[in-house]
């Protein structure tokens, strides 16, 4: 197959964002292989389109695919992504792993998106550790770390005024403390 341009797949980016491509514009995308440059960018946007359907097994599929190339496998977005997708499975220890990973290599990103990722890698570690917690039933260590975990998430949205993500972990935080002092 011929090699892609990535501003070739600039068309799809539109349907993608909106959940939208068609069945031949999926197809398309699939076709571009692995040796391709613009291999990276057609998995990105067959991601984003199975999210915004909320296709769980095609985002876990496009997310292993993403991830066969080893550039991405330090990449914070597609590690950020894949700890969301654990999360969301009840999968915590999977989950809080790479979203660990992806804190590690924030330094990455570019700098117009460095508060946003960093707010969702620690709003995902926390809930992972709060996950655990949860299904341990009372293991006061793991209740200690999502209680740590809210808390960062907590200082780092403040710095940019989020009144609504501050609630949030307010909200978390309440609830943990609450179950801290009944198990005391």
């Amino acid at each position: 197959m011929e090699t892609i341009e990535t501003t070739d797949l600039g068309r799809f980016a539109s349907g993608a964002s909106q959940g939208k491509l068609t069945s031949s514009d999926i197809m398309y995308l699939e076709m571009v292989e692995l040796e391709d440059p613009s291999y990276t960018r057609s998995r990105a946007l067959l991601l984003m389109n199975s999210q915004r359907k909320g296709d769980a097994q095609a985002t876990k599929r496009f997310l292993d695919q993403l991830m066969q190339l080893p550039e991405n496998q330090y990449n914070p977005v597609y590690l950020t992504e894949y700890a969301r997708y654990y999360v969301n499975k009840g999968d915590y220890a999977r989950s809080l792993d790479l979203a660990q990973k992806a804190e590690r290599y924030w330094a990455r990103l570019p700098s117009d998106v460095v508060y946003a990722k960093k707010a969702e890698i620690y709003e995902i570690q926390a809930a992972s550790w709060q996950g655990r917690f949860y299904k341990s039933g009372e293991d006061l260590e793991l209740l200690e770390n999502a209680i740590r975990s809210w808390e960062k998430y907590r200082t780092h949205v403040a710095t940019q005024s989020r009144g609504d993500l501050t609630k949030k972990a307010d909200t978390e935080l309440a609830e943990l403390a609450a179950m801290r002092a009944r198990m005391q």
